[in-house]
């Protein structure tokens, strides 16, 4: 990566290392899939602001909103709903849990890669680093079960879903939006997104809706301007220059910021087994992604 790539990452690293917090302080008084609906339609509606001040067209064939629909519903309806319903669900570190997992998606992306796409192998090395990462993972799972009273399974189980929907959206964006515009891409999903979920949000959560506390809707408004509209148009955009896989990279670089401001902000315990299942999920990140994480085996030619 050019040092521009570089400092547009690190940017990505900063913006997405307040998510968590606001997903935490959202969900206090929203319930988790109206917040998902809240945050993703005003980013979409600021992105279409941006849209119209470039003047950038839209498509209009059915494939390409189609193709926007599915990247929608996996890389931004169901992660966004598993993260908003799984840091309501866990205890004092949600936010900073929720962030260790979001940690996991390089590896995640990588461990699906090599299942879907057949010409791609990973040497003895890279799958030795895959395990290492999972390893950290068992590791919070195994701390965690001693006191499952102030940090909720069920919602770490949906934080690790989510990590995997992730991996699953950035290869699936990559092979078949490519050649589609980044602002278009996120604007897509984002729009989407809120279409998917709307409709749930109305059947389930209607009877819980109340008037939101003034640091929910500022958690809203911050997840939707910086976190999801300008971050998702970086993402978008760093991983149509460098690849899904490196572009994943930023998300071992946020853990640290996230547990640091919700030690900060939230108030949340600084525990000694999370530093220890963060740095052994980062050591395999690290092992995978230290050349190339991914080899492409030659073909035979045919004659």
């Amino acid at each position: 990566m050019n040092r521009r790539q570089i400092t547009m990452l690190f940017t990505l690293s900063l913006i997405w290392s307040t998510s968590f917090l606001f997903i935490k302080a959202g969900v206090k008084t929203i319930p988790p899939l109206t917040f998902v609906v809240l945050h993703s339609g005003l980013a979409a509606l600021i992105l279409f602001g941006v849209l119209r001040w470039r003047g950038v067209q839209l498509p209009r064939d059915r494939r390409t909103w189609l193709l926007l629909a599915s990247v929608g519903f996996v890389n931004a309806a169901l992660p966004y709903s598993l993260f908003a319903w799984g840091e309501h669900q866990m205890g004092a570190n949600a936010s900073g849990m929720a962030s260790i997992y979001n940690a996991t998606t390089p590896l995640w992306t990588v461990a699906l890669a090599l299942l879907f796409v057949r010409s791609e192998r990973l040497t003895l090395l890279q799958s030795s680093g895959v395990l290492i990462g999972f390893g950290g993972v068992l590791f919070l799972f195994r701390s965690s079960m001693q006191d499952v009273g102030s940090l909720d399974i069920v919602g770490q189980l949906a934080c690790i879903a989510a990590a995997v929907c992730y991996g699953v959206g950035a290869l699936f964006a990559r092979r078949k939006l490519g050649d589609t515009a980044a602002i278009i891409v996120v604007f897509g999903q984002l729009l989407t997104a809120a279409l998917w979920l709307a409709p749930l949000a109305v059947g389930l959560e209607a009877a819980r809706w109340q008037v939101p506390a003034p640091e929910s809707l500022g958690a809203t408004l911050g997840l939707a301007l910086f976190c999801t509209a300008i971050g998702q148009l970086l993402y978008f955009t760093l991983m149509g220059q460098v690849g899904a896989t490196r572009t994943s990279q930023v998300t071992y670089m946020l853990p640290l910021g996230s547990i640091l401001l919700g030690w900060l902000v939230l108030g949340e315990p600084l525990r000694a087994d999370m530093f220890i299942g963060l740095a052994i999920i980062l050591v395999g990140v690290i092992v995978v992604n230290a050349r190339w994480p991914i080899r492409r085996v030659r073909q035979p030619e045919l004659c």
